[in-house]
Parts: structure tokens; sequence; C-alpha cells
């Protein structure tokens, strides 16, 4: 398409639609997306912050292609923007699914369609997605019901979206009701080959945990004096130290236990010699009555 989606630049992914070069290759929009969370979380900044009021709203589509952003009429219903239909993008009549790139924390997220060319006022439009309570920054997908069966490949339509957030710069930071709409033209499922860039992920899932003196609520604090002393001085713990101790008393007793069972294995072997070994004095008494008697 040849409108440039917004959402793709928070997500930092080049807009996938029907003619896209990026839909080539579908895993290159999951992995570029993927790293641009990454390096948000690195650097401590809200996911797409700086997207925001620059050329898109807090949330916006990653797909379908949406309208041009405006903050002058982001406000404004049905549809958001200064702009009409400028593209439209194939979407199937059933199983289909909308991605969204959220900038900030938005509430009552909710999806409608207008089975029309161009459709102007609210009334046109009939809610698909029931709205969605609360979301935060990063990638969310949602499916959408099957259209109605009068509806028929081929058919244009147009798909809202609306949303309660709030931007420091306006109204004080108080809450306001945005939207957006993206135009398609409806196609068979079995004829829809998209690699739509579906998946569900906030930039909380790529920030690193901070490292932090004060125990948290799922870790318990230690509360011996010694136990505290030694893990801050990159010493042995009070179990390690128990454990090397029990290991050298087990240790000690295998040993004096293999010494006993040899000395006790070497008295049993001499004790046969000593008892068929003639004793000396019982010898030399014999002699002497040999001596004698030959006298």
């Amino acid at each position: 398409m040849a409108t440039q989606n917004r959402g793709a630049f928070a997500a930092g992914a080049c807009p996938p639609n029907s003619n896209s070069e990026i839909m080539k290759f579908p895993y290159l929009a999951l992995l570029v997306a993927a790293g641009s969370s990454f390096a948000a979380g690195e650097d401590d900044e809200v996911h797409g912050q700086g997207a925001e009021g620059t050329v898109q709203g807090p949330v916006a589509f990653l797909w379908p292609a949406d309208r041009p952003w405006s903050a002058a009429t982001d406000n404004t219903g049905p549809c958001g923007s200064p702009n009409g239909v400028t593209s439209r993008t194939e979407f199937p009549l059933s199983q289909g699914s909308v991605a969204l790139t959220i900038a900030d924390e938005a509430w009552n997220v909710g999806f409608s369609i207008a089975y029309a060319d161009d459709p102007t006022v609210q009334s046109q439009f009939t809610q698909q997605v029931a709205g969605v309570a609360s979301v935060e920054s990063g990638h969310q997908c949602y499916k959408i019901d099957d259209v109605p069966s009068t509806v028929a490949a081929g058919s244009n339509a147009t798909i809202q979206l609306e949303y309660w957030s709030n931007m420091d710069n306006e109204l004080g930071g108080r809450n306001q009701t945005f939207y957006a709409c993206a135009d398609i033209t409806f196609v068979e499922a079995a004829d829809f080959s998209v690699q739509v860039p579906c998946f569900n992920v906030t930039s909380s899932d790529f920030n690193l945990p901070e490292s932090s003196s004060t125990p948290s609520a799922d870790t318990p604090e230690d509360t011996g004096a010694a136990s505290s002393s030694s893990n801050s001085d990159g010493g042995l713990t009070t179990g390690a130290i128990a454990g090397i101790a029990v290991g050298v008393v087990v240790a000690s007793l295998l040993v004096i236990g293999a010494v006993a069972f040899v000395v006790f294995r070497r008295r049993n072997s001499q004790a046969p010699d000593n008892e068929n070994r003639p004793s000396a004095t019982k010898a030399m008494a014999e002699v002497a009555s040999v001596n004698s008697h030959r006298q």
C-alpha cells in the first residue's frame, strides 16, 4: 500500500501490507520490532515514546495500514484523520486479525467495522471487539469476528479503533477519546496469503531487572546477622559452612572405618598361625627331657 503505517515507526519495522516488500520476509518484521522494543527498554524509554505526538497518537494500527494521523483531528470521530480513504489493505472474510502498536497506556480499547466505501458518521460502524479494559506500551493482536454472510469478497469496509488515553501536553494530561481507521477490501480466506505481524509483547518484557538492596516481596529477607555479613563480604553462607562440616565428619568416619577393617582382617589372619606355632618353652622342655634320659 502507498500509505505509510505510522505505527511502524513506533515498532521500528516497515508497514506490512499486501504489496509491501517486508511481507516477502515475514519474520523480519517480528525481529526488527522486537529489537526496537529491546532498545527502548535499554534506554529506559517508553516503547514508541518518540512516535507518540509526532506520527501517531498513543495507539495506532500496525496492520492493516491506517489513515494518516494528525494531532488536530485524532480526537474527532469516526476516524481521527483529516484524510478520507487513500489506500486499502486486503483483509480475509474470516479469521481476520488486527495488530496494534501501542506507544502509551490506553483504556477501553474497542474495534468497529463500517461496511461502506467511505463512512463518515459513527452510526455506520458496528462493534466487532468489545472494549479491552487496558493495554500497555508494546504490540497487541486481536481477532475480528467473522463478517456477516451478506458481505462478499471484493466489498470495501473500514475498521475503526477507538480508545481512551492521554497526552501530557493536551488538556492537562486528562483522558481523551482517540480514533483511528484502517480501510480494507475483503477477500476470500483461501486467497489471503499475507503473513500478518500478529504477536503480543510489551515493552516491559524487554526491560532488564534492576539490582536493588531492598528485598523484593517474593524474596524472604535474611534474619541472621552472620549470614548477612558473610553474603555481603562475598564469603561462604552459614548453610555452605554447615554442609562442609558435615562432609568432613562423614569423610573422617569413612577413613576410620576403613582403617579399623584392615586392622581387624590382619589380626584374624594372624591368629591361626599363632595357634599352630609351638611355644619356645615347650620345645626347650622336651630337649631337656631327652638329654636327661640319655645320661
